[in-house]
């Protein structure tokens, strides 16, 4: 008996993560030879198929990366290889297209990076196998709720004004962003409090000139909103005669923006140049092993040592290479502290190492003024032009992308005890963020620039508290109930994460209470529940009854908090695209033999 019924799967959310997916599963299709017809249904909020929100080709030239060119490629380097024939990775892809700067060591405007991803997605779109239906449908999801074997998607077009659902055979959710942020935000902002800058064209236009704007958050996304308001609006900067970065007002700009965050610290930018080379020696592939075998691990007591000496390795390595001299390793850390001590009888002018200094300089501060931000911002442009190799500070600060994969897999599925999950999570994440994943310089030279330009004024940066005036219809913005100053607006520049024991996202509010997926809780010596969905090795959710459902996978940033760090174009990290795949063709194969048997009968 021959099977007419398409098996129909469901990719929730098609950034580049739904986009991996997608690639993977078709490339399996091609592999493994399966003639059965198949649909493959993608949900997306809107129509930037593969490029998804970030990466979206609409946005402005001056939103660039902080991933190098070098880093970025659409496709899986294994096998089954892609059903293109001929794939190139974003560098060769500017090369072939004359298209911006080809260096493998730039910063490209996202948009670009965007279209690259979307080109690669249309790539694979005219390959697909003759079996193969694709069926796009923008808007959101809202609901799953099982019906025997099928899953049913609720679903709410881009107009939000009609519902239906679409039933599925197999679902894998790549929501993204959006994953931990409420689907009612994108409808209940007010024009004096956005709660999302993107895409910044639309969601920004209506701020006034001349007008406070406060920006809670100084990261990549507060970069991103302040360029909006200022070079966004036809401010441009130029630099003078001594090769410095000046801003010149277009007269559109706000009178003030005021950053404020719980540090009150800048991100760490970067120049783009190729890391450094050398190994790690203390945070190695033997001693994770020999710690996942010793589960559960606390941090600050077992791992935290081990992430100091390879900052402190990092640093002096390039110190001593400044000064004509090789730092040697040993086993024993009493020999480089050893070395460190003659080295600095030596040279008593050369800078110490000290980590509290390196991860927060002015952790003793009750408040920063626009002054010491301004002084900081400086030293810390003049360490990242000088890159890793001549920079001890940036050296230091570096070691950390070495260390973060090791990190992940001890940290991934309850590695860590509960409370030093929470630690992690809630300080530690943040920290290392700020430290290793900061912006190209350029864009800290723009931040310096417009201080510099009295635009941008950093007063409020550090221990501020804003508060709503809803008989005004503005806001304040208060130093420790003593300084203050009114806000016309505030920009909320921060990226939701998962947060303990919380879902904000209506859809996986209603995977939970439809008994789908059940959070995930690490129950190593007390209790977190960092606030995501629990899953298997596989990226399998795990019901309310405890048993996993291979028909439900989970990629990307949905994952965050079971496992770290996702919020990158990497292909490799956290790979649950290619199981998925790979299960799901596995899947469809039985099913194709039980048929078959059953025709036979």
């Amino acid at each position: 008996m021959k099977n007419t019924r398409s098996y129909k799967i469901g990719i929730v959310g098609f950034g580049p993560k739904g986009f991996y997916a997608f690639e993977r599963l078709i490339a399996y299709i091609k592999a493994y030879n399966l003639l059965e017809r198949i649909q493959v249904h993608i949900f997306n909020t809107t129509g930037f198929l593969a490029s998804g929100d970030v990466y979206r080709q609409d946005q402005p030239e001056y939103l660039i990366m902080n991933y190098t060119n070098g880093n970025i490629s659409g496709w899986a380097l294994q096998e089954p290889f892609s059903v293109v024939p001929k794939t190139s990775d974003f560098v060769s892809w500017l090369e072939n297209n004359n298209n911006g700067n080809t260096s493998p060591n730039s910063y490209a405007p996202r948009a670009l990076v965007g279209e690259y991803l979307s080109d690669c997605y249309h790539q694979v779109m005219e390959h697909l196998p003759d079996n193969v239906e694709v069926i796009d449908h923008i808007g959101l999801v809202t609901n799953v709720v099982k019906n025997n074997t099928e899953y049913q998607l609720h679903f709410k077009n881009d107009g939000l004004s009609q519902e239906y659902v679409v039933n599925c055979d197999k679902v894998l959710f790549a929501t993204g962003h959006n994953t931990f942020r409420s689907q009612r935000d994108r409808s209940i902002d007010n024009a004096k409090k956005i709660n999302f800058i993107y895409p910044t064209n639309d969601t920004l236009k209506h701020l006034k000139k001349d007008s406070l704007v406060g920006i809670k958050g100084f990261g990549l996304t507060a970069i991103d909103a302040i360029l909006a308001l200022t070079e966004g609006r036809e401010g441009t900067f130029v630099k003078n005669e001594k090769g410095v970065l000046k801003y010149e007002a277009s007269g559109k700009e706000p009178f003030k923006i005021y950053p404020f965050s719980r540090t009150g610290l800048p991100m760490i930018p970067r120049n783009g140049s190729t890391e450094s080379s050398i190994e790690l020696h203390y945070f190695t592939k033997e001693c994770m092993a020999h710690l996942m075998e010793n589960k559960p691990v606390s941090f600050e007591c077992t791992v935290l040592p081990l992430i100091k000496k390879e900052f402190y390795f990092a640093y002096y390595r390039v110190l001593f290479k400044n000064y004509g001299h090789q730092f040697y390793y040993d086993e024993d850390f009493t020999v480089l502290e050893n070395q460190v001590q003659y080295f600095h009888e030596d040279y008593p002018e050369s800078p110490v190492f000290n980590w509290d200094s390196i991860v927060n300089p002015f952790n003793d501060e009750p408040i920063l003024s626009t002054v010491l931000l301004q002084y900081y911002l400086e030293f810390l442009i003049q360490e990242a032009k000088k890159g890793e190799d001549e920079s001890p500070f940036m050296a230091a600060v570096g070691a950390w992308r070495k260390i973060s994969p090791l990190f992940n897999e001890l940290y991934s599925f309850g590695g860590l005890d509960a409370a030093s999950h929470k630690l992690f999570d809630t300080y530690y994440f943040g920290l290392f963020n700020r430290l290793s994943y900061g912006p190209p310089v350029q864009n800290m030279q723009k931040m310096l620039a417009l201080c510099k330009a009295g635009i941008l004024d950093f007063t409020y940066i550090k221990a501020s508290i804003c508060t709503e005036n809803t008989v005004d219809d503005n806001y304040t913005l208060q130093l420790n109930d003593a300084q203050a100053t009114g806000l016309n607006y505030i920009v909320n520049a921060t990226i939701s994460r998962a947060r303990e024991g919380e879902f904000k996202n209506e859809l996986y509010q209603n995977l939970i209470k439809n008994g789908l997926v059940r959070a995930f809780q690490n129950k190593l010596n007390t209790s977190y529940t960092p606030g995501c969905v629990d899953i298997d090795e596989n990226g399998n959710a795990i019901n309310a009854h405890g048993k996993v459902d291979s028909h439900i996978t989970f990629y990307g940033t949905p994952t965050e908090g079971i496992t770290c760090d996702n919020d990158t174009l990497s292909r490799s990290r956290n790979n649950f695209a290619t199981i998925w795949a790979k299960q799901t063709c596995n899947t469809i194969l039985k099913k194709a033999r039980i048929t078959e048997n059953y025709g036979g009968e």
